[in-house]
C-alpha cells in the first residue's frame, strides 16, 4: 500500500503534488507494484507457484491437525500396562462431564488408535526421512493396518474438518439457523477474501480519513492561532499604550475641569464678599430678625381679632388645629353670627345714607 501524503503538503509543494499523482496514476498500483511491468508475468508464475506450495502446506497441517485431534476423549489416554505408571487424566467441566454422561464416544480399536497417534508425528517427519527407513516404517504395524482402517479415518477427520468448518461458518454467519450452518461452508472461501479486501479497502480509507482529519485540524488551529491574534490586536487597542494615553488625557480633563470648578466658586464667594460687606450681612440679618418678629406679632394680631371676632358670633375659618375645637360651639353661635351680619349690614346702610345726607347738607350750604 503506498502511503498517503498529507494535502498540505501537496499544496505548499506543487511540484512534489505532480510527482506523487504520475507514480500514483500511471506507474504504481495501489499495492505498491509497477504497472505494465515486463516481468509481470514471470513474478505471476512464482507467486502462483508459492500460492500452491502454501496451499499444499495449509492442506498438510489442517489434515495433521485433523487426525491428532479426532481421537475421541474416552480412548485418547494410553492403556499403560506397567503398574508404577499412572495415566494423567483430563479436567473436565461440568458442561463436558454430563455430555459424556449422556452421549459416551465410540471405543476404538487398539490398531486404529494407533494409528491415529502415528500418523500426524509420521507426516511431520516423512519429508525428512531415508527412503529405506520410510519403507522399513510402512512395512511394520501399525501402518500395515492403515488400508483396514482407512475408511474410519477418513469419517474422523471428515467429522473434525466439517466441525472446524461449521465453527468459521458460525462465526462469519452468527445470524444464520445452526440446521443450515452447513451450507455455508462451500462459501468460506469467497467469505474470507471479501473480508480480506474490505479490511483492506478500510485500512485505505481509513488512513484517508486520518490524513483528512489531521488536515482539517491544522486548518482550524491555524484559524484559531488568527482569530487569538485578532483578539490580542483588539485587547491590545483598548488596553495598550494609546488607550491608556488617552484615558491618561481623559484624566487629566477632568482633574482640569475639577479645578476650573472650585476656582469659579472662590470667585463666587469673593463676589460675593464685595458685593455685600460686613455692615450690609449684618443689616440684612438685623432686617430679616425684624421681618420674623413683624410675622410673629402679626400671627398674635390676627389670633386677637379673631378671638374678638368670635365674640360677636362671626366664626372665621381657623387652621387644621382648631376645626375640630371649633365644632362643638359652632352650631350654638350660628344664630348670634346671622344677627350681628345683619347688624353690620344695616350698620353699613346707615353710614351710607348719612354720607349722603352730609353731601347734600353740604352743598345746600
Amino acid at each position: 500500500m503506498l502511503p498517503p501524503i498529507d494535502e498540505d503538503v501537496l499544496g505548499k509543494n506543487p511540484e512534489f503534488a505532480n510527482v506523487y499523482k504520475t507514480i500514483t496514476d500511471s506507474l504504481l498500483n495501489p499495492d505498491g507494484s509497477t504497472k505494465g511491468d515486463a516481468v509481470e508475468k514471470k513474478r505471476d508464475e512464482v507467486r502462483e507457484e508459492l500460492k500452491a506450495h502454501r496451499l499444499k502446506a495449509t492442506r498438510l497441517h489442517l489434515l495433521r491437525q485433523a487426525i491428532a485431534t479426532s481421537i475421541p476423549e474416552s480412548t485418547s489416554e494410553p492403556d499403560l500396562s506397567h503398574p508404577l505408571e499412572k495415566p494423567i487424566r483430563r479436567t473436565k467441566s461440568r458442561a463436558q462431564s454430563s455430555a459424556a454422561n449422556t452421549q459416551a464416544p465410540p471405543v476404538l480399536p487398539p490398531e486404529l488408535l494407533d494409528l491415529l497417534l502415528m500418523i500426524p508425528v509420521f507426516l511431520s517427519k516423512a519429508s525428512s526421512m531415508p527412503p529405506d527407513s520410510l519403507a522399513l516404517l510402512l512395512g511394520s504395524p501399525p501402518f500395515t493396518h492403515l488400508p483396514t482402517y482407512f475408511p474410519q479415518i477418513a469419517t474422523l477427520v471428515s467429522t473434525r474438518l466439517t466441525r472446524q468448518a461449521s465453527t468459521l461458518a458460525r462465526v462469519f454467519h452468527p445470524n444464520t439457523n445452526p440446521s443450515y450452518i452447513h451450507r455455508s461452508i462451500p462459501a468460506l472461501h469467497t467469505t474470507v477474501t471479501a473480508l480480506l479486501s474490505k479490511l483492506s479497502a478500510s485500512k485505505a480509507s481509513l488512513s484517508q480519513s486520518r490524513l483528512q482529519t489531521t488536515h482539517a485540524l491544522t486548518r482550524h488551529l491555524a484559524q484559531h492561532t488568527t482569530a487569538m491574534a485578532l483578539l490580542l490586536r483588539a485587547l491590545e487597542a483598548k488596553h495598550g499604550p494609546a488607550a491608556r494615553s488617552t484615558e491618561l488625557r481623559a484624566e487629566e480633563a477632568c482633574l482640569d475641569a475639577q479645578t476650573w470648578a472650585l476656582a469659579s466658586e472662590a470667585l463666587l464667594w469673593d463676589t460675593r464678599r464685595e458685593v455685600y460687606p460686613p455692615e450690609a450681612r449684618r443689616a440684612l440679618e438685623n432686617y430679616r430678625r425684624h421681618l420674623r418678629d413683624a410675622r410673629r406679632r402679626l400671627a398674635d394680631g390676627i389670633k386677637t381679632r379673631e378671638a374678638e371676632l368670635r365674640d360677636f358670633g362671626v366664626v372665621v375659618a381657623a387652621a387644621d388645629g382648631d376645626k375640630d375645637g371649633d365644632k362643638g360651639d359652632h352650631g350654638g353661635n350660628k344664630s348670634k353670627e346671622r344677627t350681628m351680619r345683619e347688624m353690620a349690614r344695616v350698620w353699613r346702610e346707615m353710614d351710607t345714607r348719612l354720607k349722603e345726607v352730609r353731601g347734600d347738607l353740604d352743598r345746600l350750604a
